[in-house]
Protein backbone atom coordinates (compact mmCIF):
# COMPACT_ATOMS: atom_id res chain seq x y z
CA UNK A 1 0.00 0.00 0.00
CA UNK A 2 2.91 2.26 1.05
CA UNK A 3 4.59 2.04 -2.32
CA UNK A 4 0.76 2.42 -4.23
CA UNK A 5 0.14 5.82 -2.28
CA UNK A 6 3.80 6.96 -3.19
CA UNK A 7 3.41 6.14 -6.94
CA UNK A 8 -0.10 7.95 -7.07
CA UNK A 9 1.47 10.91 -5.44
CA UNK A 10 4.71 10.70 -7.97
CA UNK A 11 1.83 10.69 -10.64
CA UNK A 12 -0.15 13.58 -9.02
CA UNK A 13 3.19 15.85 -8.72
CA UNK A 14 3.78 15.22 -12.56
CA UNK A 15 -0.06 15.92 -13.68
CA UNK A 16 -0.93 18.68 -15.65
CA UNK A 17 -4.53 18.80 -14.97
CA UNK A 18 -4.12 18.71 -11.02
CA UNK A 19 -2.15 22.34 -11.73
CA UNK A 20 -4.35 23.18 -14.58
CA UNK A 21 -7.38 22.76 -12.06
CA UNK A 22 -6.25 24.27 -9.30
CA UNK A 23 -4.75 27.61 -11.24
CA UNK A 24 -8.46 27.75 -12.80
CA UNK A 25 -10.15 27.83 -8.77
CA UNK A 26 -7.63 30.30 -8.22
CA UNK A 27 -8.46 32.44 -11.13
CA UNK A 28 -12.22 31.32 -10.34
CA UNK A 29 -12.13 33.24 -7.06
CA UNK A 30 -10.31 36.69 -7.82
CA UNK A 31 -12.96 36.89 -10.52
CA UNK A 32 -15.59 36.84 -7.98
CA UNK A 33 -13.60 39.79 -6.33
CA UNK A 34 -13.22 41.71 -9.57
CA UNK A 35 -17.14 41.74 -9.63
CA UNK A 36 -17.20 42.98 -6.46
CA UNK A 37 -14.76 45.57 -6.88
CA UNK A 38 -16.32 46.62 -10.19
CA UNK A 39 -19.99 46.78 -8.59
CA UNK A 40 -18.15 49.18 -6.44
CA UNK A 41 -16.47 51.41 -8.98
CA UNK A 42 -19.82 51.83 -10.65
CA UNK A 43 -21.51 51.82 -7.00
CA UNK A 44 -19.37 55.25 -6.24
CA UNK A 45 -19.53 56.99 -9.41
CA UNK A 46 -16.07 55.93 -11.00
CA UNK A 47 -17.70 53.70 -13.62
CA UNK A 48 -20.69 54.08 -15.76
CA UNK A 49 -23.79 51.15 -14.60
CA UNK A 50 -23.39 48.35 -16.87
CA UNK A 51 -19.80 48.19 -17.10
CA UNK A 52 -18.91 44.65 -17.97
CA UNK A 53 -22.19 43.87 -17.73
CA UNK A 54 -22.88 44.62 -13.96
CA UNK A 55 -25.68 46.51 -13.49
CA UNK A 56 -25.55 47.62 -9.25
CA UNK A 57 -29.39 48.79 -8.40
CA UNK A 58 -30.70 48.93 -4.70
CA UNK A 59 -34.55 48.17 -3.99
CA UNK A 60 -34.90 47.56 -7.72
CA UNK A 61 -33.63 51.07 -8.43
CA UNK A 62 -30.35 51.62 -10.48
CA UNK A 63 -27.83 53.39 -8.70
CA UNK A 64 -25.81 56.18 -10.44
CA UNK A 65 -23.80 57.62 -7.47
CA UNK A 66 -23.53 57.22 -3.68
CA UNK A 67 -20.60 57.45 -1.06
CA UNK A 68 -20.97 54.14 0.60
CA UNK A 69 -18.77 51.49 -0.80
CA UNK A 70 -19.53 47.98 -1.50
CA UNK A 71 -17.11 46.71 0.70
CA UNK A 72 -18.86 47.59 3.71
CA UNK A 73 -21.64 45.17 3.52
CA UNK A 74 -19.76 41.60 1.84
CA UNK A 75 -18.15 39.74 4.78
CA UNK A 76 -15.25 37.38 3.42
CA UNK A 77 -17.87 34.64 4.24
CA UNK A 78 -20.22 35.46 1.93
CA UNK A 79 -17.24 35.04 -0.91
CA UNK A 80 -16.30 31.45 0.76
CA UNK A 81 -20.19 30.85 0.47
CA UNK A 82 -20.53 31.82 -3.44
CA UNK A 83 -17.33 29.17 -4.04
CA UNK A 84 -19.14 26.63 -2.48
CA UNK A 85 -23.10 27.32 -3.04
CA UNK A 86 -22.60 27.03 -7.14
CA UNK A 87 -21.74 24.10 -9.48
CA UNK A 88 -18.21 25.07 -10.47
CA UNK A 89 -16.09 23.87 -7.65
CA UNK A 90 -18.04 20.48 -8.34
CA UNK A 91 -17.12 20.82 -11.81
CA UNK A 92 -13.34 21.85 -11.43
CA UNK A 93 -13.32 18.76 -8.86
CA UNK A 94 -15.01 15.97 -11.52
CA UNK A 95 -12.83 17.07 -14.44
CA UNK A 96 -9.76 16.56 -12.60
CA UNK A 97 -10.94 13.66 -11.04
CA UNK A 98 -12.18 12.16 -14.28
CA UNK A 99 -8.73 12.83 -16.42
CA UNK A 100 -6.69 11.65 -13.45
CA UNK A 101 -8.28 7.82 -12.94
CA UNK A 102 -9.46 7.23 -16.79
CA UNK A 103 -6.02 8.39 -18.10
CA UNK A 104 -4.51 5.03 -16.78
CA UNK A 105 -7.24 3.11 -18.21
CA UNK A 106 -6.36 4.82 -21.53
CA UNK A 107 -2.49 4.34 -21.00
CA UNK A 108 -2.93 0.80 -19.92
CA UNK A 109 -0.66 1.91 -16.68
CA UNK A 110 -3.67 -0.10 -14.54
CA UNK A 111 -2.88 -3.25 -16.41
CA UNK A 112 0.76 -3.35 -15.56
CA UNK A 113 0.24 -2.39 -11.82
CA UNK A 114 -2.44 -5.18 -11.55
CA UNK A 115 -0.52 -7.38 -13.31
CA UNK A 116 2.78 -7.28 -10.89
CA UNK A 117 0.14 -8.86 -8.35
CA UNK A 118 -0.88 -5.85 -6.47
CA UNK A 119 -3.95 -6.51 -4.77
CA UNK A 120 -6.68 -4.37 -6.66
CA UNK A 121 -8.78 -3.16 -3.54
CA UNK A 122 -5.10 -1.77 -2.46
CA UNK A 123 -5.12 -0.22 -6.11
CA UNK A 124 -8.54 1.45 -5.99
CA UNK A 125 -7.94 2.94 -2.27
CA UNK A 126 -5.03 4.71 -3.53
CA UNK A 127 -6.35 5.79 -6.15
CA UNK A 128 -8.84 6.85 -4.23
CA UNK A 129 -6.99 8.37 -1.43
CA UNK A 130 -4.82 10.42 -3.46
CA UNK A 131 -7.67 11.55 -5.55
CA UNK A 132 -8.95 13.27 -2.30
CA UNK A 133 -5.65 14.47 -1.28
CA UNK A 134 -5.77 16.44 -4.84
CA UNK A 135 -9.60 17.55 -4.20
CA UNK A 136 -8.76 19.07 -1.13
CA UNK A 137 -5.51 20.76 -1.99
CA UNK A 138 -7.56 22.65 -4.32
CA UNK A 139 -10.29 23.07 -2.77
CA UNK A 140 -7.41 24.84 0.23
CA UNK A 141 -6.15 27.01 -2.70
CA UNK A 142 -9.31 28.52 -3.27
CA UNK A 143 -10.15 29.26 0.33
CA UNK A 144 -6.59 30.53 0.46
CA UNK A 145 -7.20 32.99 -2.36
CA UNK A 146 -10.45 34.32 -0.83
CA UNK A 147 -8.83 34.96 2.54
CA UNK A 148 -5.68 36.72 0.45
CA UNK A 149 -8.26 38.83 -1.75
CA UNK A 150 -9.82 39.42 1.66
CA UNK A 151 -7.20 41.02 3.25
CA UNK A 152 -6.25 43.41 0.23
CA UNK A 153 -9.77 44.09 -0.65
CA UNK A 154 -11.76 44.47 2.12
CA UNK A 155 -8.96 44.79 4.83
CA UNK A 156 -8.49 43.83 8.67
CA UNK A 157 -11.74 44.65 9.84
CA UNK A 158 -13.29 41.56 8.17
CA UNK A 159 -11.19 39.10 9.87
CA UNK A 160 -12.88 39.39 13.66
CA UNK A 161 -12.73 36.69 16.19
CA UNK A 162 -16.37 35.43 14.94
CA UNK A 163 -14.99 34.82 11.78
CA UNK A 164 -11.88 32.71 12.87
CA UNK A 165 -14.25 30.73 15.29
CA UNK A 166 -16.37 29.62 12.47
CA UNK A 167 -13.92 29.19 9.59
CA UNK A 168 -12.86 25.96 10.65
CA UNK A 169 -15.82 24.34 11.09
CA UNK A 170 -17.21 25.85 8.16
CA UNK A 171 -14.49 25.09 6.06
CA UNK A 172 -14.38 21.53 7.77
CA UNK A 173 -17.59 20.92 7.01
CA UNK A 174 -16.98 21.43 3.69
CA UNK A 175 -14.21 19.09 2.89
CA UNK A 176 -16.31 16.48 4.74
CA UNK A 177 -18.41 16.71 2.04
CA UNK A 178 -15.72 17.11 -0.30
CA UNK A 179 -14.38 13.77 0.52
CA UNK A 180 -17.58 11.76 -0.56
CA UNK A 181 -18.10 13.70 -3.97
CA UNK A 182 -14.39 13.19 -4.38
CA UNK A 183 -15.36 9.44 -4.14
CA UNK A 184 -18.02 9.67 -6.55
CA UNK A 185 -15.76 11.30 -9.22
CA UNK A 186 -13.40 8.35 -8.66
CA UNK A 187 -16.66 5.75 -9.20
CA UNK A 188 -17.44 7.43 -12.19
CA UNK A 189 -14.34 7.24 -13.79
CA UNK A 190 -13.46 3.64 -12.80
CA UNK A 191 -17.00 2.38 -14.37
CA UNK A 192 -16.50 4.69 -17.83
CA UNK A 193 -12.99 4.22 -18.47
CA UNK A 194 -13.26 6.72 -20.83
CA UNK A 195 -11.98 10.39 -21.18
CA UNK A 196 -15.09 11.84 -23.24
CA UNK A 197 -17.54 9.87 -21.43
CA UNK A 198 -16.06 10.00 -17.67
CA UNK A 199 -15.93 14.29 -17.85
CA UNK A 200 -19.08 14.92 -19.35
CA UNK A 201 -21.09 12.73 -16.56
CA UNK A 202 -19.06 13.54 -13.97
CA UNK A 203 -20.26 17.38 -14.82
CA UNK A 204 -23.65 15.73 -15.13
CA UNK A 205 -23.59 15.07 -11.84
CA UNK A 206 -22.01 18.00 -10.77
CA UNK A 207 -24.64 19.64 -11.75
CA UNK A 208 -27.93 18.47 -12.33
CA UNK A 209 -29.23 16.07 -9.48
CA UNK A 210 -28.79 19.00 -7.09
CA UNK A 211 -31.76 20.88 -9.55
CA UNK A 212 -33.55 17.68 -9.51
CA UNK A 213 -33.60 17.46 -5.68
CA UNK A 214 -34.52 20.84 -5.05
CA UNK A 215 -37.57 20.02 -7.02
CA UNK A 216 -38.27 17.16 -5.39
CA UNK A 217 -37.86 19.24 -2.05
CA UNK A 218 -41.26 20.96 -2.88
CA UNK A 219 -42.74 17.83 -2.52
CA UNK A 220 -41.94 17.49 1.40
CA UNK A 221 -42.47 21.15 2.19
CA UNK A 222 -44.59 20.35 4.49
CA UNK A 223 -42.49 17.49 6.34
CA UNK A 224 -39.17 17.67 7.95
CA UNK A 225 -37.40 15.63 5.46
CA UNK A 226 -34.93 17.97 2.77
CA UNK A 227 -33.91 15.02 0.38
CA UNK A 228 -31.90 17.25 -1.41
CA UNK A 229 -29.52 17.52 1.84
CA UNK A 230 -29.03 13.98 1.47
CA UNK A 231 -26.79 14.85 -1.75
CA UNK A 232 -23.38 15.99 -1.08
CA UNK A 233 -23.31 19.07 -3.23
CA UNK A 234 -26.66 20.35 -2.44
CA UNK A 235 -25.37 19.84 1.07
CA UNK A 236 -21.90 21.96 0.43
CA UNK A 237 -24.29 24.87 -1.03
CA UNK A 238 -26.42 25.24 2.26
CA UNK A 239 -23.79 24.71 4.75
CA UNK A 240 -24.41 27.49 7.24
CA UNK A 241 -21.36 29.67 8.31
CA UNK A 242 -22.19 30.32 11.71
CA UNK A 243 -24.91 28.56 14.49
CA UNK A 244 -23.62 25.24 13.77
CA UNK A 245 -25.98 23.01 15.12
CA UNK A 246 -25.33 19.55 16.91
CA UNK A 247 -27.80 18.04 14.68
CA UNK A 248 -26.19 19.65 11.73
CA UNK A 249 -23.06 18.57 11.90
CA UNK A 250 -24.12 15.38 12.74
CA UNK A 251 -25.91 14.89 9.69
CA UNK A 252 -23.31 16.12 7.54
CA UNK A 253 -21.07 13.27 9.42
CA UNK A 254 -23.80 10.35 8.08
CA UNK A 255 -24.42 11.59 4.13
CA UNK A 256 -21.02 11.99 4.10
CA UNK A 257 -19.96 8.51 5.81
CA UNK A 258 -23.27 6.40 3.43
CA UNK A 259 -21.69 7.93 0.04
CA UNK A 260 -18.25 7.54 1.01
CA UNK A 261 -18.60 4.07 2.29
CA UNK A 262 -21.66 3.46 -0.62
CA UNK A 263 -19.58 4.76 -3.41
CA UNK A 264 -15.77 3.11 -2.46
CA UNK A 265 -17.35 -0.22 -1.78
CA UNK A 266 -19.06 -0.15 -4.97
CA UNK A 267 -15.81 1.00 -6.89
CA UNK A 268 -13.48 -1.51 -5.16
CA UNK A 269 -16.25 -4.21 -6.06
CA UNK A 270 -16.15 -3.46 -9.86
CA UNK A 271 -13.02 -2.86 -10.00
CA UNK A 272 -11.66 -6.53 -8.20
CA UNK A 273 -14.48 -7.80 -10.79
CA UNK A 274 -14.02 -6.70 -14.10
CA UNK A 275 -11.47 -7.42 -16.87
CA UNK A 276 -8.50 -4.25 -17.76
CA UNK A 277 -7.77 -3.97 -21.01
Amino acid sequence: MYRLLNAELYKLRKSKSFLTCTIVTVIFVIAMYGMFVLADNIQNGRMENGTGGVIVSIQQETVEHTSSSIWDTIHVMDILQEIFSGDVIAVIIGTFISIFVVSEFAAGMLKNVVGKGCKRSLIYLAKLLVSMLAAVLIVAAGILTTLVCGRIFIGTGAFDRSFWENLPIYTGLQLLMLLPLTSIFVLIGELCRNLAAGISIGIGVAAFPALFLNFIDMKFSGSRITPSQLWPVTRMSACPFEGFSAEYITGTLLVAAFWLVLTAGLGIWHFSKTDIK
